[in-house]
């Protein structure tokens, strides 16, 4: 694996280890019913050619973990990272207890990637891939190369699972084998894919406003102030989970004044999540927020910061540890607006 100077160097045809994923899975008679009750999407309509999108929370509604939920085989999937996943698998694991429902860490079942959409449409990923999944499959999954927000296309076999990403880097995450790692593997060992670390993904992803939660960041947020509801990851006419009642009051009464922005700064900037960060009003500076998630190229650091959901590319910020480093929040790649609810509680 190498580092690389910015994500503007990537080459189009690219592979990234996730070496920091974590996978939760479900498994059982009662694996639907339970998670359905635990998760800030709807289970019961989560098809086997689908990945979506979900944050789990607390019962304050205050986000414990998010990513991806999908299937495979008789698996229920949740994928996440390591931080958040291991305050998700403790919190379903204790009330899981009083449903039949086997909950495990199965992070090594499975070996993670993502790998850039340009190189799987290549000749030698493209036939690694179908031979894992089957041509069939594989050209369905590449005929879906523009995913909207919403579901997210998958195919499965015996060997893992695939599915799109909706990052801004086109591509697509595969969880697989032994023997399905030992085909990328391959391929990765050949040089026929330009390998990456984790911190590449990590970047894309800060890139595309994908939030994820850990440190002291867990069970601090509702799932809209880090736009979960921006990617599809809340149906909010499902029934009742975990923290719903805060989740939907915040959605229906419009209570929600955070949202969650990117930001990029040149160099390799010594900072962490957790971090404050300062907003220029008039002459003065005001803590704005904290600092999300992070991830430091060779020549470029990015960052999400939870803020105010008013601000703008041309509000200027700071570091509240170095004054010296100033910056804009980038441009939102969606809409993380959603208007009060027309319902009128009737009374008698």
């Amino acid at each position: 694996m190498t580092s690389i100077a910015s994500l503007q160097s990537l080459p189009s045809e690219f592979v990234v280890k996730l070496s920091n994923a974590m996978i939760i899975s479900l498994e059982g008679e009662q694996a639907d019913s339970y998670l359905q009750g635990q998760i800030t999407v709807n289970i019961n309509k989560l098809t086997e050619n689908t990945a979506r999108h979900f944050a789990h929370c607390d019962n304050k509604g205050k986000t414990w973990s998010t990513g991806y939920v999908t299937r495979h085989q008789n698996k229920l999937l949740l994928v996440t990272n390591e931080d958040a996943g291991s305050h998700s698998l403790a919190q379903l694991n204790k009330y899981g207890v009083f449903s039949k429902v086997d909950i495990l860490d199965d992070t090594r079942t499975y070996s993670a990637y993502f790998i850039s959409l340009d190189a799987v449409k290549t000749n030698e990923v493209k036939a690694a891939l179908s031979q894992l999944f089957s041509e069939n499959e594989v050209e369905r999954l590449l005929e879906s190369d523009t995913p909207d927000n919403g579901s997210l296309e998958k195919v499965e076999s015996e060997h893992g699972v695939a599915y799109f990403a909706n990052t801004s880097c086109k591509g697509i995450i595969v969880l697989l084998d032994d023997n399905g790692a030992k085909q990328i593997n391959s391929l990765i060992e050949a040089q026929t894919l330009s390998c990456y670390p984790q911190t590449v993904f990590d970047a894309i992803q800060i890139q595309s406003v994908h939030a994820l939660v850990q440190g002291d960041a867990v069970a601090e947020y509702v799932p809209q102030m880090i736009n979960v509801q921006a990617l599809n990851g809340i149906d909010f006419d499902k029934g009742c989970y975990m923290g719903q009642e805060v989740v939907a009051r915040t959605r229906f009464l419009g209570k929600n004044k955070r949202a969650a922005y990117s930001f990029k700064l040149e160099g390799n900037v010594n900072i962490k999540p957790g971090d404050a960060l300062e907003k220029q009003l008039g002459e003065n500076w005001r803590i704005a927020g904290k600092i999300l998630n992070v991830a430091s190229l060779d020549n470029e650091t990015w960052f999400i910061a939870v803020l105010n959901n008013d601000t703008t590319s041309e509000d200027l910020h700071r570091l509240a540890d170095n004054n010296a480093i100033t910056c804009y929040p980038n441009t939102l790649p969606y809409s993380i607006e959603q208007k009060a609810s027309n319902i009128v509680k009737k009374r008698r």
